[in-house]
């Protein structure tokens, strides 16, 4: 614009842009949120389709409306979940004039040829209302898939207007014309630097794949946790492990570098993300204990069942530039990944990229994946994982036998019980210490198990009063009944005797009075 020169203006735009047309960068991560991402289309009469192989991962975006029908959203979906197509994205938007008045017309034309009311929305003669809603789709497979096709066939039947926006390539990659401008631009800039960099463009920043991406990570401590970390992440990532103790067996068995304590520098050079795996009452001895300059420009994980201490402790020790994630994934070698929470937050992190690139290792494994402060995090977390792992010590396996048939409660202790006994009495302890309310919880939890027990004393009591009681009531209504026959037989006996003495008598009184006469 006019008046406009490089010293009194300035853009907000994208690192690639900058390098592109060779513009001087003033800050960088000026977001409000590290996880906004601004999405920019390439519009062109001619798509790119035609250049979307199998092997390039592809979206497609299409608006529909639907008729206002109860469950029509909900059929349209259908059309694609039924043939396994993921959908990226989903927005609902207020229809277009231009787009309302052509469906109006169309719908006109249609009862025109047919000659009766047969509207296009809803049928029956309805006209058209004047406010309506578009739906804006957008599918993870190209257009030119048979699935995707035989989905739109199936959505254009529900749907009085489907239109297929275009279909390009994933991760914004670039092929066909795109991708020959970009060597066009390339070619014109070789030799050419701004800033000490190159202005030529090599790759786009999203052209790195974040589901396939490799991270070398290290583990601190080589407990059981670390191991079945390492078991669900070594097809994915390089890893190598330390421990003060010799656990080059069991890393060996995993596909893990084992590295001695005494070459702590050799096991951080190179890597990506370092795994604290060690018990909260050895975390601040043994970040202490690390060489802290080779943890710059790292990502440094804590996996500990809280999370406010060892924020704490990171926070404190390690250099401003290295970045810090607080975790506590709630699984176990006992339980699986599916479903199971990951908590984490993002303490302090310059690359995202990393970051989101190492949360999606256990994204992709189907945890729920949780960012919560680590306050939040405690204060809803640490007195249900103290209670819980206290409940699984006191259930010794020799109380829980093993039995074929069992209820979904006694298969819930047992389950408690296994995965407890797994974890180190360290890691319960830690619990206990950095949980301000661990104290009172034991507490309770003996003040319970008391009454529980003088409830069943009480109850063991008041039955065998009740047994006592009932046996002497028993006792005296024998007495009792004894007495009732044995008067019952007095009076029998009695009745009969009178009955021995009255009859002789009249018969003598018979006799005499027939004599007489």
């Amino acid at each position: 614009p006019e008046g406009c020169t490089p010293e009194n203006t300035a853009a907000i735009a994208s690192n690639l842009a900058g390098r592109t047309f060779g513009l001087e960068c003033k800050e960088e991560g000026i977001e409000d949120d590290d996880s906004n991402f601004t999405r920019f289309l390439l519009l062109g009469r001619d798509g790119v389709v035609q250049h979307l192989h199998k092997k390039i991962p592809s979206k497609t975006s299409l608006v529909f409306t639907l008729p206002n029908s109860a469950g029509a959203l909900y059929k349209s979906l259908a059309c694609f979940s039924l043939r396994d197509i993921d959908m990226s994205k989903i927005e609902s938007r207020p229809m277009s004039a231009a787009l309302l008045n052509y469906l109006r017309f169309r719908n006109t034309v249609t009862q025109m040829r047919v000659g009766k009311e047969v509207a296009a929305y809803g049928g029956g003669g309805k006209e058209l209302p004047r406010f309506r809603y578009c739906f804006y789709l957008d599918i993870l497979a190209s257009e030119m898939d048979e699935g995707v096709q035989n989905a739109l066939h199936h959505l254009r039947e529900q749907s009085d207007y489907c239109r297929v926006l275009g279909s390009y390539p994933a991760n914004s990659r670039l092929v066909g014309p795109v991708a020959e401008a970009v060597e066009a631009l390339n070619a014109a800039n070789f030799g050419k630097t701004h800033g000490g960099s190159d202005l030529r463009l090599k790759s786009l920043p999203s052209d790195d794949d974040e589901e396939t991406r490799q991270l070398s990570i290290g583990f601190v401590g080589y407990g059981s946790f670390a191991r079945f970390l390492s078991e669900k992440m070594s097809s994915q990532h390089k890893l190598r492990c330390t421990d003060t103790l010799d656990k080059s067996k069991e890393a060996e068995e995993n596909n893990v570098e084992y590295f001695p304590s005494f070459e702590m520098s050799s096991f951080l050079q190179g890597l990506d993300v370092v795994i604290i795996a060690v018990p909260m009452t050895e975390l601040e001895e043994t970040m202490e204990s690390l060489p802290l300059e080779k943890l710059r420009n790292k990502l440094v994980v804590e996996v500990c069942p809280l999370n406010v201490h060892p924020r704490t402790v990171l926070s404190r020790v390690l250099p401003p530039d290295a970045d810090i994630l607080c975790t506590n994934p709630m699984f176990g070698p006992s339980l699986p990944l599916d479903g199971v929470p990951f908590v984490y937050e993002k303490v302090r992190i310059r690359d995202s990229r990393r970051a989101d690139s190492f949360l999606s290792t256990f994204e992709r494994a189907r945890c729920q994946m949780v960012e919560m402060a680590a306050e939040d995090h405690d204060a809803y977390v640490a007195d249900a994982e103290f209670v819980t792992h206290l409940t699984g010590r006191l259930l010794d396996r020799n109380l829980l036998p093993a039995s074929p048939v069992s209820s979904r409660e006694y298969a819930a202790l047992c389950d408690v019980a296994d995965m407890t006994t797994d974890d180190s009495f360290d890691m319960f302890y830690g619990m206990f210490k950095y949980n301000a309310r661990a104290k009172e919880l034991l507490n309770t939890m003996r003040d319970n198990l008391a009454s529980v027990e003088r409830k069943l004393a009480a109850k063991e009591a008041y039955l065998a009063a009740s047994a006592e009681m009932k046996n002497t009531d028993r006792q005296k209504l024998l007495a009792e009944c004894r007495m009732l026959l044995r008067e019952m037989a007095k009076v029998s006996n009695n009745a009969d005797s009178a009955e021995e003495e009255e009859g002789p008598s009249l018969t003598e009184q018979k006799d005499g009075s027939s004599s007489d006469a």
